[in-house]
């Protein structure tokens, strides 16, 4: 039998070798580099490592909402009922935005179906699928899934379609600020006069200062005791004074006696003589007729009457601070505010026409938008906030009796803004945690016909023509050559 010999690895041998084991190396040396990259980048906090590329900023927190979240001084969980695969990727990448500005701000998943007891201990017992509980030490805020979009459908009988708009931020930095803003304060409308109800985007903006809201009929109840604010909003029936079965015009006095805070809307179309000279006594009082505008820049374009107000600069008492006051309000069909002197009170604007524009002493009646004799000249305060320095009562007045409008909030954001940082002002709360709803779709851009037409001109016969010339010319030069 041959007996082979075991030969040495030669010079072409070896070096492959050692590439082999160099390429080796280098490929797992690449590989936990990756691995280590990854771990990096994934303990880096989200609002630096991911972009908001939508247009509406659905993945993005609002300046408001940042503000809130980094000012937090308690922690924050937040536990998010969702089954496994059926998560909702905007609500946790926004989950992760939270997190990522407050290290207060903390958020886990839980599985129904594994855990099918745990929103048991925060008093829910059905809750949605995709439902968020927040907890703050004692105290916890359930969001369900439903009331984390909003559905329009306004139009659906027309053009057989509807909207969604997310409104997931707005209600859960609402969420936040409630369950870390102490105690809950109450705030309470006044029913039985005719007055218009609250809509429910200003209340859920209410809510959202962690204010109670709650109906009240002074007929029948009188103010409680925890009222932090009480609202009358547009009235058409005027209050009951003395001599009434019922002295409502007393109880007022006396809850603003004691320090209260009123926040009233009016119309002058209505007659509310009694709650007029309530106004009186804080050097508050109608001026006749109605706005009219002037200056096309402070008016919806061929509704004159329909005003867009500046806010007053320099406000003494703090109560624009926290509205954003870029947003412009507004007030249709309003009644201007003259502003008396009065011993013992102080009073400021808040809301005031231009210099252009001058008021329809005719009132509802007028036959004309243009200014007539006797209609005096602007500027005029359309809301006004007055305080009485020995009792503390405060009041803010806006006469304008269709500022809480759900068919206005859609394209005037700034009146709920408004409403909501004034009922926050006077209840002593601080911040702001309106945020708007973000569409989920992206608008469809809308080009003009002469626009169109240059464009399919460009596009279908002058494009083409050069493409066609540049060949013939390469040919052309082709054949000489």
């Amino acid at each position: 039998m041959k007996k082979f010999e075991k030969k040495s690895a030669g010079p072409l041998e070896r070096l492959r070798l050692k590439s082999g084991i160099y390429a080796a190396s280098f490929t797992v040396l690449a590989i936990l580099l990756a691995v280590l990259l990854n771990l990096i980048v994934r303990a880096v906090p989200a609002k630096y490592t991911e972009f908001d590329l939508s247009e509406a900023g659905l993945y993005s927190l609002s300046d408001s909402s940042k503000e809130i979240a980094r000012s937090l001084t308690q922690d924050v969980n937040i536990y998010y009922l969702a089954e496994t695969g059926s998560e909702d990727a905007i609500l946790t990448k926004l989950l992760d935005r939270y997190a990522s500005e407050s290290s207060h701000i903390r958020w886990e998943r839980k599985d129904p179906a594994v855990y099918p007891t745990f929103a048991a201990q925060y008093g829910v017992q059905s809750a949605e699928n995709g439902s968020l509980i927040l907890v703050s030490g004692e105290k916890s805020v359930v969001l369900e899934a439903s009331d984390l979009y909003d559905y329009d459908y306004s139009d659906y009988y027309a053009t057989g379609s509807y909207s969604v708009t997310f409104g997931g931020e707005n209600k859960l930095t609402a969420a936040i600020y409630r369950v870390t803003s102490g105690e809950t304060l109450h705030a309470y409308y006044t029913t039985n006069h005719g007055e218009q109800a609250l809509t429910d985007t200003l209340i859920d903006a209410l809510e959202g200062q962690n204010l109670a809201v709650s109906p009240l009929d002074l007929l029948t109840d009188a103010i409680p005791d925890d009222c932090d604010l009480l609202i009358v909003n547009t009235p058409q029936q005027d209050f009951a004074a003395a001599g009434s079965l019922v002295d409502e015009m007393s109880a007022l006095r006396a809850y603003l006696k004691s320090g209260g805070r009123l926040m009233l809307t009016t119309d002058s179309y209505y007659s509310t003589p009694n709650l007029d000279a309530l106004m009186a006594e804080f050097g508050l009082s109608r001026t006749p007729g109605l706005v009219v505008e002037g200056d096309s820049g402070h008016s919806l374009s061929g509704y004159p009457y329909y005003l867009l107000p500046d806010y007053a600069e320099d406000t003494g008492s703090g109560t624009l601070d926290g509205i954003d006051t870029s947003r412009r309000v507004l007030l249709q069909m309003a009644q201007g505010i003259t502003l008396t002197e009065t011993e013992g009170v102080t009073s400021e604007p808040l809301l005031v026409s231009s210099e252009s524009s001058y008021s329809k002493t005719a009132g509802y009646e007028m036959t004309t938008a243009g200014q007539e004799e006797g209609d005096p000249d602007g500027p005029f305060t359309l809301a006004a906030y007055a305080s009485n320095n020995a009792t503390g009562a405060e009041v803010i007045w806006v006469n304008c009796g269709n500022m809480d409008n759900e068919a206005v909030y859609q394209t005037v954001p700034g009146n709920v803004t408004f409403l909501q940082g004034c009922a926050a002002a006077l209840a002593g709360q601080e911040g702001m945690t309106l945020v708007e709803s973000k569409a989920l779709e992206a608008a469809p851009i809308t080009i003009p016909n002469h626009t169109a037409a240059a464009l399919g001109l460009v596009f279908v016969l002058i494009l083409p023509a050069a493409v066609l010339a540049v060949g013939a010319v390469v040919v052309l030069l082709r054949r000489r050559r």
